[in-house]
């Protein structure tokens, strides 16, 4: 499984919350959950340029779910 570089405030890394994304009863497959991480982890990056990490965002949006629902779309 793909770690992640970012936590949010429960010590989870960004890979483990793309892990725990369910969408329409299909598993996550690794080429999916890769990809889907690895924007996660650059969407933070650049969050993190204005002070917001992934608890932040957690107030408002379902980023991990977001960044696997793209993935799926494309």
């Amino acid at each position: 499984m793909i770690i992640g570089r970012h936590t949010d405030t429960q010590g989870r890394s960004t890979g483990e919350r793309i892990a725990d994304v369910t969408r329409y009863g299909r598993p996550i497959s690794p080429a999916e959950h890769g990809d889907a991480t690895r924007l996660l982890d650059s969407l933070l990056d650049a969050a993190a340029d204005h002070g917001v990490t992934l608890g932040d965002l957690d107030f408002v949006a379902d980023l991990p779910g977001a960044c696997l629902d793209v993935v799926r779309g494309r």
